[in-house]
């Protein structure tokens, strides 16, 4: 059989299981606003595993519900071993199969969902193809390995429309696990505030990776660590020309030991020479973007209004989930207030925030300074674990006061485990259970006025 007759029938084979088999039943909606418009190329991105194709089908089952046939939708995953040595010349035979298969449903309007599209190369003339096609509304999912924003904002030409996923939240691991049949929201009665005091327990020690809920702990930490080993090996390994690959792990391990912390690369070249590895800092700065650019790691940088002042001062680095730190690191109650910090940024960063931390005059810091980037609304929010001691109460309080006589802001939040109170002066002590709840409660809303429409 010729390869051309090979790809026929891969791609008649994919399509034909797809529509046979329809979409996956347990398709737990996420809290985040699909975004899609005519002539645009909707782009989910995100860490491996955060749900992205599960997401997409969110997405074709509203379709469905709207009135839109199955044979409108076309779904083919690249990844697909019949599919493996695919040119973009055979490209064009997925359209002529849908066709085929579907002349009536070919002529009109059809939506393409194409996971690892970017496995095929020369892959973006065809997304251009599609994408100035009146025929087709296009959504491309794929590995953050080949398929990053901004390569994607390049090829399309500012027709882009990004979509990050991270994983579930502390809300939707709510719904996911069953825990409750709807978001819950105040006035909390008793036993919904101890429900979901034990859920967030749960929730900072495995993390929202959907794959790996419910899991007992000794699956859970062994995934989470291989999909950590997939980032390092086929995102930026297979991607990138790595001088040392011990350096590069090295730098990983630094991260995870100095999450919640400032990490600058003179810190990290120092403690790579001390283990006799290379301590380049240029390449150390590469390893940091590469890490970054896998949605693993997440760098905040310093609030001011002066670039020079901001190049000069490290970044803070959080990491994509709370659970994957517990799975990469032995079990330190000391480091709990970091963890907790990494919750908080975490459910700040799933929002349309600018978040920076605060170095306050006189002293002291903010942890994060928060805008809002359609409101431009602003907020500081700082986060410790627990309030009992009188030195930790006043030099969190402290810093949060002298922020807001400093900045004018007047929005101002601690988080803490389980500390619930106001204080004089416009600053709330909220628990993080109940502080998270109302975060995904404002994005949500935001989420509403953000959804765009093909139409």
């Amino acid at each position: 059989m010729s390869k051309l007759a090979m790809m026929k029938q891969a791609f008649e084979e994919i399509l034909g299981d797809f529509y046979e088999n329809g979409l996956p039943a347990d398709i737990t909606p996420r809290q985040i606003a699909y975004l899609e418009k005519a002539h645009s190329v909707s782009v989910v991105t995100g860490m491996r595993r955060t749900g992205k194709t599960y997401f997409t089908y969110q997405r074709m089952k509203e379709l469905l519900q709207e009135g839109l046939p199955l044979n409108r939708i076309v779904h083919v995953n690249f990844d697909d071993n019949r599919l493996k040595g695919a040119t973009v010349d055979d490209l064009r035979l997925l359209g002529d199969t849908h066709a085929r298969l579907f002349p009536q449903a070919a002529a009109e309007k059809c939506w393409y969902f194409l996971d690892e599209l970017q496995n095929v190369d020369g892959w973006e003339w065809y997304a251009r193809h599609l994408l100035d096609s009146n025929h087709v509304q296009l959504c491309l999912t794929g590995s953050s390995s080949r398929l990053l924003s901004s390569e994607i904002a390049t090829q399309m030409r500012g027709r882009a429309l990004e979509i990050e996923l991270f994983p579930l939240s502390f809300a939707e691991t709510l719904l996911f696990n069953g825990l409750f049949q709807k978001t819950p929201s105040a006035p909390y009665s008793a036993r919904a505030a101890g429900l979901l005091r034990n859920a967030m327990g749960l929730y900072l020690e495995t993390g929202g990776f959907p794959d790996v809920q419910g899991l007992p702990a000794r699956l859970r930490i062994k995934m989470l660590q291989e999909y950590v080993d997939a980032v390092v090996y086929r995102d930026i390994l297979e991607r990138y020309n790595i001088p040392s690959f011990q350096a590069l792990r090295y730098t990983l391990d630094y991260l995870l030991h100095h999450f919640a912390r400032k990490v600058s690369t003179r810190a990290v070249a120092g403690a790579l020479k001390e283990q006799g590895l290379s301590s380049d800092r240029e390449c150390i700065k590469n390893y940091l973007d590469y890490f970054r650019n896998a949605y693993l790691v997440y760098p905040v940088r310093l609030r001011t209004d002066s670039l020079t002042v901001q190049n000069a001062n490290p970044d803070k680095y959080y990491l994509v989930d709370t659970g994957l730190i517990r799975a990469m690191m032995l079990k330190n109650d000391a480091e709990r207030g970091r963890l907790l910090e990494n919750l908080v940024f975490l459910a700040l960063r799933r929002g349309l925030n600018k978040i920076e931390y605060y170095n306050v005059p006189g002293g002291g810091e903010v942890d994060f300074y928060v805008t809002d980037q359609i409101t431009h609304e602003k907020r500081l929010v700082q986060v410790t674990w627990e309030m009992t001691s009188p030195e930790t109460r006043k030099r969190e309080l402290d810093a949060l006061a002298n922020a807001i006589r400093a900045t004018g802001i007047q929005d101002a939040t601690l988080v803490t485990w389980d500390d619930d109170e106001s204080v004089e002066g416009n600053i709330r002590i909220v628990p993080v259970w109940k502080w998270t709840l109302e975060e995904a409660a404002r994005q949500a809303e935001g989420a509403t006025s953000l959804y765009v429409s093909p139409s």
